[in-house]
């Protein structure tokens, strides 16, 4: 009963799997997936000798007690109906799916119910793991399930109401980013005789070490910015631009993405009566 159970093999619960087997926090015989695509399964055996393949998810169901979901968020309502009668109460749900909250969760599955948003970066042994755990979750199931998470990276624990806007950070945060250093990348190419590639390969590095630096001394933003920025210089006339247009830019992205938040959350209410 304390094998952990995966239902879905696409890019997150793959990534959960590798992450839990390559740490060596799990054992591949400690490990049951099932997916509905014969492909995905022949790929997870063929990487992972001696990993349990459920033909069902209810078979799966009934050989775990932590049972992880990462199927899409419209199909998670369904799953959860469909193994629901197969289990006894004693296992522990945890849930990937955006837009689905922990009541609809546990109007059908009357355990333990947690909802946690990994990060692509944990592919990277990097990056912050969302977790929040319902009202019936124990002791023992929330600290499994964060000892499992902290194998691929760092967790944080929030509640409900901070789940949609730490997710724009943690999960939606490194497109952000990239896109952010794509366009300095671009930016620097236009400006002068330095190529693409080159402005791009000093953007990521860049962008690398300053957060590893920011991490290792611990200061703050501005106190860093201080330690760059000397009075009058390049840089203090960069920043003093971003700081005027940049508040501005990310109120407008941050709202655009949780109105799509929003969306989703009401869309996956009509697919889930």
């Amino acid at each position: 009963m304390d094998t952990v159970g995966v239902i879905g093999c696409g890019e997150m619960g793959r990534m959960l799997v590798d992450g839990f087997l390559s740490s060596g926090v799990l054992r591949a015989d400690e490990v049951v997936v099932s997916s509905r695509s014969k492909g995905s399964l022949d790929t997870c055996a063929a990487a992972w000798p001696g990993i349990g393949i459920a033909a069902t998810n209810t078979e799966l169901a009934r050989q775990c007690r932590l049972i992880i979901i990462a199927v899409r968020p419209q199909e998670i309502m369904a799953v959860l109906r469909e193994i629901a009668p197969v289990m006894d109460g004693s296992e522990h749900i945890v849930s990937l799916a955006a837009g689905v909250g922990l009541a609809d969760l546990e109007s059908v599955f009357w355990g333990s119910v947690t909802r946690t948003v990994p990060t692509i970066t944990s592919r990277a042994w990097q990056g912050t793991t969302l977790i929040c755990h319902g009202h019936r979750v124990g002791a023992g199931d929330a600290i499994r399930v964060e000892e499992l998470l902290s194998s691929i990276g760092d967790v944080m624990l929030v509640g409900e109401d901070e789940l949609a806007v730490a997710t724009l950070l943690s999960s939606c945060g490194p497109g952000l980013l990239v896109a952010i250093i794509e366009e300095m990348a671009q930016a620097a190419s236009r400006a002068g005789d330095l190529s693409y590639d080159r402005a791009l390969s000093l953007a990521t590095g860049m962008a690398m070490a300053t957060a590893a630096c920011m991490r290792k001394a611990g200061e703050a933003p501005p106190d860093l910015i201080r330690r760059v920025a000397t009075g009058g210089g390049m840089t203090e006339v960069g920043v003093q631009e971003l700081r005027e247009r940049l508040p501005m830019i990310f109120d407008e992205v941050f709202a655009a993405m949780l109105e799509r938040h929003g969306a989703l959350e009401r869309w996956c209410g009509r697919k889930s009566p």
